[in-house]
């Protein structure tokens, strides 16, 4: 049986394994990799490529710090043995796939309800979409979770709450930082689809929030792929197939 806190499972160590310390160095490998693609396509002149560029990288491999914090703040490492492979991969990836079926519904009924004659802005050439929208999930999840939240939470639980109070520390952190992505992302539309858009937004953050602290970064990593891999990538190589 495994022992869990009240939001996250009890670490075992205080440092992450080294095999999520490999692991994590893949990423950041796969994400070297989008930038060398990406850069060799657009040499042959592909149109309308969106490039994975060498900050983007940087801010993934500046992920390993929240690699290093994670554990010493509550949350569970990349690879805790205590997690199992359907609560670090296959549900995360089944909740991601279920916003990426509302979005695309929404998007096919509502927003853009005449046929699709050509990749929108929001998909990239397959296979390269693989590529790009990866390392794109990694860089968003960075940016919003894996580095302010471990970080925030080592500096605020240390030098002002003295570790007291974490799990509420962890709460306001999670339900403010949540509110970043949808916020940046709210354009000007009717009511109804700007609080389908929030609404949707918000959760899906707050759900990887709270999937980051009690099985790992890769399960909250593993909802967004799911939304990208149906919403990104399949959507755009459908898209291509029938035009």
């Amino acid at each position: 049986m495994k022992t869990l806190t009240r939001i996250g499972i009890r670490p075992v160590s205080t440092r992450p394994s080294r095999a999520s310390q490999i692991l994590y160095g893949t990423f950041v490998l796969f994400c070297v990799v989008t930038v060398l693609v990406g850069h060799s396509l657009a040499s042959r002149n592909v149109p309308n490529l969106r490039l994975f560029d060498w900050y983007s990288v940087g801010l993934v491999a500046l992920g390993g710090l929240g690699i290093w914090l994670g554990p010493q703040t509550g949350f569970a490492d990349l690879l805790d043995w205590r997690v199992s492979a359907y609560e670090r991969w296959t549900l995360p990836l089944l909740i991601g796939l279920g916003f990426a079926v509302a979005d695309i519904a929404v998007f096919k009924r509502v927003l853009h309800p005449e046929p699709i004659t050509g990749l929108m802005p929001f998909m990239q050439p397959f296979p390269y979409s693989l590529l790009l929208f990866g390392s794109g999930a990694l860089y968003t999840d960075c940016l919003y979770r894996l580095v302010p939240l471990p970080l925030l939470m080592w500096l605020i639980g240390r030098f002002l709450l003295r570790d007291e109070r974490r799990e509420q520390l962890f709460w306001a952190l999670a339900l403010l930082s949540s509110l970043v992505e949808p916020l940046e992302q709210l354009m000007p539309d009717t009511p109804a689809l700007m609080a389908y858009s929030f609404g949707t937004g918000y959760t899906m953050n707050l759900l990887q929030a709270m999937l980051f602290r009690r099985y790992g970064f890769g399960a909250g990593l593993a909802v967004r792929l799911g939304h990208y891999a149906l919403w990104h990538v399949g959507f755009g190589a459908w898209v291509e197939w029938i035009t």
